[in-house]
């Protein structure tokens, strides 16, 4: 199948900027890029109900990281809009209460005076290990969290992430999975998850790649990306 209407979700504290490196070669494949925003919305309920006021009839779904959580309420709220659904180093897990704590002191730990993005420690660990001072990269992921500003990062860092495996077997569309081999952030049997629980799901695994993959493969994930939805009927 051609490509055609594609929506794009970014993650947590990422936006359009995440996928500089994919726009060109998704676009000469025919895709026409809706790229959402997450930042406006006080839940991810909200967040879901705002990017379906900007999309297309019908078209493809795309969401990376906290986007995949996002991207599945779409899928429960217009399901038959959707073509097909592709999920990148994602999760259905609820945060853990460690997690929870460890976001909301993140967030209290800064003042809007204060802030200028997210630290390179933590910026770092969402990188593969070898690329994890890599300066450009760095730099890339800062700018896009000073661009967000302060409030966005504390209602991101308060965001409730609610597993939702439970409901996955209500996913009805063509599904793709694809997985970092290195994420330190996702876990490849969270992936796993991801493809047993939704029918007729496949997925990929992207080598030498931490959890960033848009800005650490992107070749490779528009390889895959593109190969998966152009093999469709």
């Amino acid at each position: 199948m051609a490509i055609g209407n594609l929506v794009l979700i970014p993650g947590y504290m990422t936006d359009d900027r995440l996928w500089d490196d994919i726009v060109a070669p998704l676009q000469q494949s025919g895709a026409r890029l809706t790229m959402a925003q997450l930042n406006q919305g006080e839940s991810m309920d909200q967040m879901a109900d705002r990017i379906i006021e900007q999309c297309p009839p019908e078209f493809v779904l795309l969401g990376f990281s906290m986007g995949g959580y996002i991207a599945r309420k779409i899928v429960q709220r217009i399901p038959e809009r959707i073509t097909a659904l592709i999920l990148v180093a994602t999760s259905s897990r609820a945060d853990s209460p460690q997690q929870q704590r460890s976001k909301a002191s993140a967030a209290d730990a800064v003042t809007e005076q204060s802030y200028n993005g997210l630290s390179n420690q933590s910026l770092g660990y969402s990188l593969h290990a070898e690329r994890s001072h890599d300066p450009l990269l760095l730099q890339r992921l800062k700018s896009m969290g000073q661009r967000l500003g302060y409030g966005v990062f504390v209602r991101q860092s308060r965001l409730d992430r609610d597993s939702d495996t439970a409901a996955l077997g209500q996913i009805k569309c063509p599904t793709l999975v694809i997985a970092a081999q290195d994420d330190r952030m996702r876990s490849l049997q969270e992936s796993n998850e991801l493809q047993e629980n939704i029918a007729g799901a496949e997925m990929r695994i992207i080598a030498d790649c931490g959890h960033m993959i848009p800005l650490e493969q992107p070749a490779a994930l528009c390889h895959e990306i593109i190969g998966w939805l152009e093999q469709r009927p």
